[in-house]
């Protein structure tokens, strides 16, 4: 063995020996003291900000609850209101159609006489033929809505009006308050 390694040898094991004995020693010779009873109550250095979270957050709670009852009242609206409209639409139904197909005739008869107006303006070689045209094609949108009217005169009366839409406003989310403490500090690059 090298002397280095003799060395370190001696002097692990005198460490070993010797090391035990020594703790022991001390901790016999230093007895600890007695905890002392007047010893003052410990105050949080962020009281005040430790409580104005606590209120923070407790209004928050209540804001969220009201977030929510609002949303659920917004949501139960809107479902009396469909349910509602949809019993109308059902009650109405036979109206609802025959006033679209009212509608659609009225469309119809618009669009052949705009298509008649353009034939005959095309074919037209004299201002008197152009004119003959227009007039024609007013005169056919005028009977159009004329026998749109007296149909729609002639339906049955709706069972009851529509339902109206509720008035719904979007509630607010509150947001939730931050937990004070150490906040990491920005670094410089």
């Amino acid at each position: 063995m090298s002397i280095k390694k003799t060395f370190t040898a001696v002097a692990i094991s005198t460490a070993l020996v010797l090391g035990g004995g020594v703790a022991a020693m001390a901790a016999d010779a230093a007895p600890a003291p007695a905890p002392s009873s007047t010893a003052a109550p410990k105050v949080k250095k962020d009281k005040a900000a430790i409580d104005a979270f606590k209120q923070a957050l407790a209004d928050f709670k209540t804001a969220n609850d009201k977030f929510k009852a609002d949303k659920a009242a917004n949501h139960a609206a809107m479902e009396t209101f469909k349910t509602a409209m949809d019993a109308w639409k059902t009650a109405n139904a036979s109206y609802l159609t025959a006033k679209k197909t009212i509608q659609d005739t009225f469309h119809a008869a618009v669009a052949a006489a705009k298509a008649a107006y353009q034939a005959a303006d095309a074919a037209a070689t004299t201002d008197a033929a152009k004119a003959a045209a227009k007039t024609a094609l007013q005169n056919a949108v005028k009977a159009a809505a004329t026998a749109r009217d007296a149909a729609l005169a002639a339906l049955p009366a709706l069972t009851s009006p529509a339902p109206t839409k509720p008035e719904i406003t979007k509630p607010v989310k509150p947001t939730k308050p931050v937990r004070p403490g150490a906040t990491p500090a920005p670094t410089a690059h």
